[in-house]
């Protein structure tokens, strides 16, 4: 069983400037621990803390994996974007572009 677990939030205050969500983590490949299977290899005795029933968990010694991955991720050239006509906040038939 893992024992050590954070969950996303406490996450993203390891981090410090930066935030990411579960979607991105998964892009990174980390995926969240299960819950339910965390839950039932507890004694009946020790309680699953509340803050982390529903929550996004992850091995807490990911940290330093994930913050090589952003910053490996971060330091690849940008995508080129390309130009898009932005809908007109006055019109509200769907008509016309700017």
């Amino acid at each position: 069983m893992q024992t050590n677990i954070i969950n996303l939030s406490q996450v993203n205050h390891a981090l410090g400037v930066v935030s990411v969500n579960a979607a991105q983590l998964a892009e990174l490949g980390f995926q969240p621990l299960d819950n339910k299977a965390i839950c039932e290899a507890l004694p009946r005795t020790q309680m699953f803390p509340r803050q982390f029933r529903n929550a996004k968990l992850y091995p807490a010694d990911s940290v330093p994996r994930i913050r090589q991955a952003l910053a490996a991720k971060l330091a690849q050239p940008a995508a080129p974007t390309t130009d898009f006509e932005r809908k007109r906040s006055d019109d509200t038939e769907g008509g016309d572009l700017d």
